[in-house]
């Protein structure tokens, strides 16, 4: 099985969870069922979430970046659910406050430090608005897998 770091199986566009850890669960699973993480993925990510809160205030359109530590990965690679109805997310700049997180990207890197190279590379994503809206957007698995996949290749991830 290859293990690409965008891979089609881990697309989810359109997605409705009640709330974050139906979200996070979710794309814990679908990362455990592809072999790219090991099974202790899912309890460590909830856990850090709580901990470490990876919700972004990156504008209209606001993210989470939910990840665990690399011992718990076998493959690097991101799951990502764009939200037809926001969850609540804690902000991680402010983990008081709550933000509604309309795009998920699960990060799944098995090399330590490798989260603050590919954070780095993903804030270039985030940070722009149009192209959230555009992820958004996107109906099928097939457009936002090639998008997400194009964005990636262009920032040698």
């Amino acid at each position: 099985m290859a293990h690409d770091f965008i891979n089609k199986k881990l697309i989810f566009p359109r997605m409705k969870f009640s709330d974050r850890t139906a979200a996070l669960s979710f794309l814990a699973n679908q990362l455990t069922d592809n072999d790219y993480v090991k099974a202790s993925f899912k309890p460590a990510l909830l856990k850090r979430e709580k901990s470490f809160p990876t919700g972004l205030p990156t504008g209209k359109v606001k993210v989470a970046i939910p990840h665990a530590d690399w011992q718990n990965v076998n493959y690097s690679g991101i799951a990502v659910a764009t939200l037809t109805k926001p969850v609540r997310f804690n902000n991680m700049a402010d983990p008081e406050s709550e933000l509604e997180a309309s795009i998920i990207f699960t990060l799944a890197i098995n090399e330590p430090h490798g989260q603050v190279k590919l954070l780095k590379e993903l804030m270039k994503i985030v940070q722009d608005q149009s192209h959230l809206e555009k992820l958004l957007s996107y109906e099928n698995n097939d457009d936002l897998f090639i998008d997400l996949k194009n964005t990636f290749s262009a920032l040698n991830v």
